[in-house]
């Protein structure tokens, strides 16, 4: 019977070895994670300490219930030390310390990424937390209790969602941020004006253009932060929210590896070794804008790439893979979504034009709608938008994602079909609106 070994239990491994299961039932599946909890995902701080669940354990993958299938799994809790690639064997080591060689036919790595910081001097102390993992995210919690202060190291997508659940238990909370600006991965600067504004009403202090280069303990047992021009900051805990970066340690000189540690691989995720295959957060796929490599650990990522696998082992053809890079949450009264390049770092790569169309009251209270969208210059096709709103967009911007990758123009995705219905869809037509605005502004250039 034929084998394969997949590292990593979470998303893109589970994906993967449940798709494989279905599609090819002679398989033997062996997948290995040291991690008792890989389903964990990794908002489930956020989801406790805004009352959506009672119990950290709840926060798991629920999309992946067929008992039948996952019976034919051969799961395997125990540590791999090393790759021999040579030899084609793994070195595993269980929860008891016992060391085991396990030969290997075909290897698929989904070893996930990690949020530590590798440039910060003093990250690794004790009340310097992170919230990827189940065991992380409890220790965040446990010591987060009966404190008061709290300093969360950047301003993206994560650290925004963690400064306003904390905020919700009445925490203090500081924000620093490398950039001029929060959130500059999915969004350009004046879109975040209304978030900004949501944040500081609360007491959220914000302080951007800060790069922390060291953490240390005072004497009173408190943390101080040190930027990189000298400037200091003190708090009781403080809560890491830097960028994912690829656990590809293993694969050190053993297969290509890219300089910031993303493995190199085909059009059919195989690395330059024959019989290692990576997917998930481990690897950059193609940005559809630009047609380059882009890293974006997110969770659908890891999923469609461990299907994708799967259904090439088994002999099924499919187009290459390309990402959006979509991204969608809520926090501080408002919806905030991305997909694409911002203007910013699009321009970098395009000659692009842009329009905003807003829905807001005068009070600012009953009705909020921003809505972005950024075009090539040269013949309208769409390569980013940004959404903020109070109501809940995010299956909006899912149609932007697919008119970015079907690449739709400005004037084609105006005159898409869309529901017109009174005080439920008005979503709808600011995007339409705001196609329209892009079209008429990149007429008149």
């Amino acid at each position: 019977m034929k084998k394969i070994h997949i590292l990593g239990a979470s998303f893109s491994g589970k994906a993967c070895a449940l798709k494989l299961a279905q599609l090819m039932p002679e398989l033997e599946i062996i997948l290995i994670d040291k991690e008792v909890d890989a389903q964990y995902i990794p908002n489930g701080v956020n989801d406790q300490l805004r009352g959506k669940i009672i119990d950290l354990a709840e926060s798991k993958m629920e999309l992946w219930n067929d008992e039948e299938i996952c019976q034919r799994l051969i799961v395997t809790h125990a540590e791999v030390l090393e790759i021999r690639s040579k030899e084609q064997v793994l070195l595993l080591r269980y929860p008891n310390n016992e060391l085991k060689i396990e030969p290997y036919e075909t290897l698929i790595c989904a070893m996930g990424s990690i949020a530590k910081s590798q440039y910060i001097k003093g990250s690794d102390l004790d009340g310097v937390l992170t919230t990827k993992t189940f065991k992380e995210s409890q220790k965040a919690l446990e010591m987060i209790k009966g404190k008061e202060d709290i300093i969360i190291v950047g301003a993206g997508i994560i650290g925004i969602d963690l400064a306003y659940s904390l905020s919700l238990q009445g925490k203090k909370v500081t924000l620093l941020e490398a950039t001029d600006t929060i959130q500059f991965r999915q969004f350009d600067k004046e879109m975040m004006i209304p978030l900004q504004a949501e944040m500081e009403a609360v007491g959220i202090r914000i302080v951007k253009n800060v790069r922390v280069k060291e953490i240390s303990q005072t004497n009173s047992g408190n943390l101080r932060l040190i930027s990189d021009s000298g400037q200091s900051y003190e708090g009781e805990r403080v809560l890491l929210a830097v960028n994912f970066r690829p656990n590809s340690h293993l694969l050190e000189s053993v297969v290509e590896r890219s300089l910031d540690k993303t493995v190199k691989v085909n059009k059919n995720l195989r690395t330059s070794d024959p019989h290692i295959y990576a997917i998930g957060d481990l690897i950059a796929l193609p940005l559809s804008t630009i047609h380059l490599p882009y890293y974006s650990p997110l969770i659908n990522q890891a999923i469609k790439t461990g299907q994708y696998l799967a259904y090439h082992l088994a002999g099924i053809d499919l187009p290459p893979l390309q990402q959006t890079k979509v991204i969608g949450s809520h926090s501080f009264n408002l919806y905030q979504s991305s997909v694409g390049l911002t203007e910013e770092e699009g321009s970098l790569y395009e000659d692009l034009v842009s329009h905003c169309q807003k829905i807001q009251s005068d009070d600012n209270s009953s009705a909020l709608a921003w809505l972005k969208l950024t075009a090539r210059r040269k013949d309208g096709r769409i390569v980013g938008c940004q959404i903020i709103s109070k109501d809940n967009h995010l299956l909006l911007i899912n149609q932007v994602a697919q008119a970015i990758s079907i690449q739709l123009s400005d004037s084609e995705l105006a005159f898409q079909d869309f529901v017109f219905l009174k005080g439920e869809s008005e979503m709808a037509f600011l995007l339409h609106e705001a196609a329209l605005g892009l079209f008429e502004k990149r007429l008149l250039l």
